[in-house]
């Protein structure tokens, strides 16, 4: 269903597809090829695009790309260099095989590259730890002891250079080395610290040697003989920054807020039709047209933008890239064949099979806002659920199309939402604020985790409980807060376990509790708490911390408990330890073969039968993350695939083991009604033991029913004792050893 690239990791004889998909809408540089083709650098790797013929294969990892991003590129005859942001500087050699350079080949600093620069018969190199030159077997660093004390920067952010004078934009000002003189030697080197260095110049632009330019958050700036003046004066503005410089033959333009051109001693605006309140994240001049990163949506977002724009007899026009359009991503959600996953900065983004991804925000769809939209969920009623941070509860009428336009969109609010166009319908209903953190489902119902997870509430907060069909205009609105038996009002996760019970995650250290309610969760009138109306379970409970980030529900059906000391299991009485994970587990999951995911800051581990595996860059293609944010799981029902969100994509995990389907194997009569007799199998072959697992459609696992053999089996529509609602159900049957997948549908 998404577009992923895998790599094959063998443990012991447990083998797993992993795979990764990142968003490359955001362009740090865009560089001309030598067969009228351009390149540009993104976030999510590299994009090759054909203005003849339009977009070509890009390079992302594992398959293609050493590392996850690259910032900028550079091409010697067959070879590209690459500077990645992270994984070192890259080389594509020409047997299509990759070279890396880290600290150990002599690029200083953890990898972070930032530029690549061809002069003096040597490659230059600006890192997060300094300088260096070379070529395709090392480099050497060059710092201030090996200059004599003339360059002392430890950070360089670009190089250029013109004629015999290169010039590098420092974290200590910008400096220019003499080319034809030595290194060694402090007199090729010239500092402009005392001129520069509170200048915010990231990066050099040269025309000729008498128009040499810094830009960057501090604006843009222009060297006149040995002194720098401002031609644009960002220096005050913290929401405010110069990516790109370009002269044009109607003068200088600059990429920041729209793109400016300096006229006269006066910034204009460049061209129509460039998108308001957006960015250009660089500027480029390719096969006779000025080319862009097109629509950043913030100055200080370098992971998302919407691909590449171009100026058309002066109006700006946009090539959004294929594929996600933002990398640090949430909640997965899905419905039917199509998959819903939440975003920090683009809204909610949607795949469709046929078509690919697009996105559901305030400039695509009549939404309230596209930041941090953490939530996706489904729940009994038709639509897709969702909430943008600040700006309440949405739910979408997707009619399963790529285009919006036959879309429905509601947002139910607590407080009416300012400043909105009149397009966007909005509801006041009894939400208790408009901060949505996460959504899940059960019996029928939408449950709304309100507040954020990082600070106090200062206003009322809970759950929510919601069902009922939008479309419709009624819905049944239940809150749940301190005053009901909540033990705190700021909710970090919930977790459905069977049709009655609802285990809850507390932020700021506060533990979990569990509430068992009628199977209805808009009725309170049965609610019940533990440990206890008001309490908290804790590390007194055997919790291994406060902190509890996620739960899972293992193959035997005991709730597991991710937390910031590893696994804690409830046996009923107590939380016990789960050996083997350490450090704080911040999402967690478990697939179709019972096998435990979970995500940590360094690793994701899998535990399979008490053998606990460890897997970080030495034996996947993971490659972690130190987000604390909100992280989330997902399985695919169909095929079991478990995905994990971060910061920068979406990573996927699939069993070699994955289930298969049987023709012969079926369950009757169907649909299923409780109330009218049992449910039962046919099925031909051996009559060996078997054990048919229930998931829903959101990969919940619900419980098991074992049998001696098929002919044996019987279902009288409950699990561990709880009545499984109406629905359609994805079960696994085990017998000797292989996994059969079929579905059925329960009707109460």
């Amino acid at each position: 269903m998404l577009a992923l690239y895998f790599a094959l990791t063998i443990i012991g004889s447990i083998s797993f597809n992993w795979g990764f998909e990142t968003s490359q809408s955001y362009i740090f540089s865009i560089v001309p090829g030598n067969d009228g083709t351009m390149w540009c650098a993104t976030a999510g790797g590299i994009i090759h695009y054909d203005p003849a013929g339009g977009w070509l294969d890009s390079l992302a990892y594992p398959d293609q790309m050493p590392w996850i991003s690259a910032i900028d590129l550079h091409f010697d005859n067959s070879l590209m260099w690459v500077a990645t942001g992270g994984g070192g500087l890259a080389l594509l050699q020409e047997d299509s095989t990759w070279k890396i350079f880290t600290s150990y080949e002599g690029i200083p600093g953890s990898g972070y590259v930032y530029s690549v620069y061809d002069a003096g018969g040597y490659i230059w190199v600006g890192s997060d730890g300094g300088l260096s030159r070379g070529n395709t077997d090392s480099f050497l660093p060059i710092d201030s002891d090996l200059t004599g004390g003339a360059f002392t920067a430890t950070k360089v952010m670009d190089i250029a250079g013109i004629d015999n004078t290169m010039y590098l934009a420092t974290d200590r000002g910008v400096y220019a080395l003499d080319l034809t003189g030595s290194i060694y030697n402090p007199g090729s080197w010239t500092s402009h610290e005392d001129s520069t260095l509170t200048l915010g110049i990231d990066d050099i632009y040269i025309v000729s040697a008498d128009s040499v330019f810094g830009y960057g958050s501090g604006g843009v700036s222009q060297m006149i003989g040995d002194s720098w003046i401002r031609l644009l004066d960002y220096s005050t503005s913290t929401d405010s920054v110069v990516t790109g410089l370009l002269l044009t033959e109607d003068g200088l333009i600059a990429a920041c807020r729209k793109v400016l051109l300096y006229n006269g001693g006066v910034w204009e605006h460049y061209g129509s039709g460039y998108p308001d309140g957006r960015y250009a994240s660089c500027l480029s001049e390719v096969f006779g047209k000025i080319w862009c990163g097109y629509g950043l949506l913030a100055a200080n977002c370098c992971d998302t933008g919407n691909g590449l724009g171009y100026l058309d007899n002066g109006t700006w026009e946009n090539l959004p890239v294929p594929g996600m359009g933002a990398p640090s991503c949430y909640q997965m959600a899905w419905d039917e064949n199509r998959v819903y996953l939440g975003s920090h900065r683009v809204g909610l983004m949607a795949n469709y099979p046929d078509s690919g991804w697009t996105a559901f925000n305030n400039l695509t769809a009549d939404m309230p806002h596209s930041l941090r939209t953490y939530s996706a969920a489904k729940s009994s009623s038709s639509g897709i659920w969702t909430g943008s941070y600040h700006w309440g509860l949405t739910w979408i009428e997707d009619r399963g199309t790529y285009s919006m336009d036959d879309d429905t969109v509601i947002t139910y609010v607590s407080d009416s939402l300012p400043d909105l166009p009149s397009e966007v319908v909005q509801i006041v209903s009894p939400l208790l604020n408009n901060q949505v953190i996460m959504l899940t489902s059960q019996g029928g119902a939408l449950l709304v985790a309100q507040e954020a997870f990082w600070q106090t509430p200062d206003e009322p907060s809970g759950i929510v409980a919601v069902s009922g069909e939008p479309e419709g205009g009624i819905l049944q609105w239940t809150s749940r807060t301190e005053s009901d038996g909540l033990a705190n009002k700021n909710i970090q996760m919930m977790f459905p376990c069977g049709g009655d019970s609802l285990w809850i995650a507390f932020a700021s250290e506060n533990g979990c509790q569990l509430l068992v309610h009628g199977g209805d969760p808009t009725d309170k009138s049965s609610d019940t708490w533990y440990p206890g109306y008001g309490q908290a379970y804790s590390t007194s409970w055997g919790l291994s911390s406060n902190k509890v980030f996620c739960f899972a529900r293992n193959a035997g059906g005991d709730i597991l408990a991710g937390t910031g000391n590893g696994i804690s299991r409830w046996n009923g009485d107590l939380f016990v330890d789960v050996a083997g994970v350490s450090g704080s587990v911040k999402a967690m999951q478990v697939d179709n073969n019972g096998v435990i995911w979970c995500m940590t800051e360094a690793a994701i581990y899998s535990i399979d039968e008490g053998n606990v595996t460890e897997f970080t860059r030495s034996n996947s293609i993971y490659i972690s993350t130190n987000r604390m944010e909100n992280e989330f799981s997902s399985i695919n029902p169909e095929d079991g695939t478990v995905y994990f969100s971060s910061i920068a994509g979406l990573w996927s995990i699939l069993s070699q083991q994955s289930q298969e389907d049987s023709p012969d194997l079926l369950f009757y009569p169907q649909p299923f009604l409780p109330v009218e007799g049992e449910l039962h199998m046919a099925w031909s072959g051996s009559e060996d033991q078997i054990e048919v697992r229930f998931f829903s459609l959101t990969g919940e696992y619900l419980g098991c029913v074992p049998a001696d053999s098929w002919e044996e089996w019987i279902f009288d529509g409950t699990l561990d004792g709880a009545a499984l609602a109406s629905g359609v159900y994805v079960v696994l049957v085990d017998r000797d050893g292989d996994v059969f997948r079929c579905k059925i549908a329960v009707v109460r």
